[in-house]
């Protein structure tokens, strides 16, 4: 586990691992897609000890169970992707080579989901580092119709391309062999 972030606006530290499917359950409601992530390369998981307040009197109730905050899913890229075609230049390849070439050579972030209660303190951007930090492939990507609102994946040094039409999501992705997760800023 990693401590990060200063406790002092915050009501436990917040630690860092490896999860799970289950952990990706306490969140799923909180993303604007319904459906479970298809396929599972892994997961982390941001998670804090709750401290156990009781909202409505702000008394301590001491409980002290570790709570997940924010959770991500790396999975397994999908067959066709018509903008991956188009960065790494695989629009002439057949349908099977793409594939083994994407299988290969790709993990896709399909999950980004932060608890309202903490947003906006980069909880995302050090998950997607972790993901990226932690795949078996030289190219790590994600898809994201939140993208133009958003530029989480951008802080976490993933390169932006604009898609073909504005009905798709926006693409990004990085080289790990070129730039790690850890140096960018």
């Amino acid at each position: 586990m990693i401590h990060v972030f200063p406790t002092d606006f915050l009501p436990a530290p917040v630690h860092f691992r490896a999860g799970s499917a289950s952990d990706y359950r306490a969140l799923e409601r909180f993303h604007y897609l319904p459906q479970r992530p298809a396929t599972w390369a892994g997961v982390r998981v941001a998670t804090c000890v709750d401290a156990g307040i009781d909202a409505g009197t702000d008394t301590q109730t001491g409980t002290g169970a570790e709570r997940v905050i924010a959770v991500a899913v790396l999975s397994y890229p999908s067959a066709l992707h018509r903008t991956r075609h188009k960065v790494f230049e695989l629009k002439h390849h057949g349908f099977g080579e793409r594939i083994a070439w994407a299988n290969a050579n790709v993990r896709t972030i399909s999950r980004v989901i932060v608890h309202p209660q903490f947003r906006s303190i980069g909880l995302a951007r050090v998950l997607i580092k972790q993901l990226i930090d932690s795949a078996t492939t030289r190219y790590v990507e994600a898809s994201a119709r939140m993208g133009r609102a958003h530029p989480l994946f951008e802080r976490a040094g993933m390169h932006r391309v604009e898609p073909a039409s504005a009905a798709e999501p926006v693409y990004y992705w990085i080289d790990r062999t070129r730039t790690t997760a850890q140096s960018a800023s």
